[in-house]
């Protein structure tokens, strides 16, 4: 006598697929919480990001000095003007000029040092962005740096620099605008016996 398999009827059917409902329910919240809380282990950063890392020539020269926190495998950069946002240079590759620090790993590069590369006016200041790739991939860490206008060193170069006639000029406007301010200031509150909040009292 052979026994014939019973057939899946609805009332069997119904415990079986809650049970595969659940189980499905119970692995979507465990496979995105590991996920989530997987660690982010490239944690660069740019050491001196708070100091002046770019020290600038007469010609419009620079010498760039960042230092990271980790070695870097690739590095790159550009520079773009301050105010407009606007592209300056191409990207250019960093090669070579790596010392390790107490602090981290210092690059340090030259601008320029092809002749494809642009001259910079001496007294205009630009953007100097950084760019390494990220360990495992996605996109790069990108830091910032100020390339300042050229500030002279020299004594006489001071003395000069104080001399500047438009150095003098905006001087003197502004004594003049303040000695203004003050004598209205005065003259105002006189009349009005009440301190002024414009007159900074």
């Amino acid at each position: 006598m052979t026994l014939k398999p019973k057939p899946l009827t609805a009332r069997r059917l119904v415990p079986l697929a809650a049970a595969l409902l659940l189980a499905g329910f119970a692995a979507v919240p465990t496979c995105g919480t590991a996920l989530a809380q997987s660690p982010d282990t490239d944690n660069l950063s740019l050491v001196n990001r708070d100091r002046q890392m770019v020290e600038r020539k007469k010609d419009g020269e620079f010498i760039a000095r960042p230092v990271f926190s980790r070695q870097v495998s690739v590095l790159h950069y550009a520079l773009r003007h301050p105010d407009t946002g606007e592209w300056v240079t191409n990207t250019f590759r960093v090669r070579g000029g790596e010392k390790e620090l107490t602090e981290g790993w210092e690059y340090t590069f030259e601008y320029p040092v092809l002749e494809s590369q642009p001259d910079l006016h001496p007294e205009q200041a630009f953007l100097l962005v950084m760019s390494v790739p990220r360990r495992g991939g996605g996109e790069n860490h990108v830091f910032h740096a100020l390339v300042p206008v050229h500030q002279p060193k020299g004594l006489w170069d001071k003395v000069l620099g104080s001399l500047d006639p438009d150095r003098w000029a905006r001087a003197a406007a502004r004594w003049v605008i303040q000695g203004v301010h003050g004598t209205l200031c005065g003259v105002l509150e006189g009349l009005f016996q009440a301190d002024l909040a414009e007159c900074g009292r």
